[in-house]
C-alpha cells in the first residue's frame, strides 16, 4: 500500500496553508471594507461641502466675472 501517512501528512499542509491563506484573505477584505467605507463618507461630506459652496455663490465672485482685456 502507498504511503498513507505520507500522503495524510502533505494534504494536512495543504490545508492549514490554505485556512491561514483564506484567514488572511479575510483580514484584507474586512480592511478593505472598512477603507471603503471611511472614503464614501468622506466623499459625501466634500459633495455635500461642494453643494453648499456653490448655494452661496453669488454672481458677482470674481470666478463668474470676465477678465478686463476681454
Amino acid at each position: 500500500m502507498p504511503d498513507i501517512d505520507g500522503r495524510l501528512d502533505r494534504l494536512e499542509a495543504k490545508f492549514a496553508y490554505i485556512e491561514k491563506a483564506t484567514e488572511d484573505l479575510d483580514g484584507l477584505v474586512l480592511e478593505y471594507g472598512r477603507r471603503t467605507e471611511r472614503l464614501e463618507a468622506m466623499m459625501q461630506a466634500m459633495v455635500r461641502r461642494i453643494s453648499e459652496m456653490a448655494a452661496t455663490e453669488t454672481p458677482d465672485m470674481p470666478e463668474r466675472e470676465r477678465p478686463p482685456h476681454y
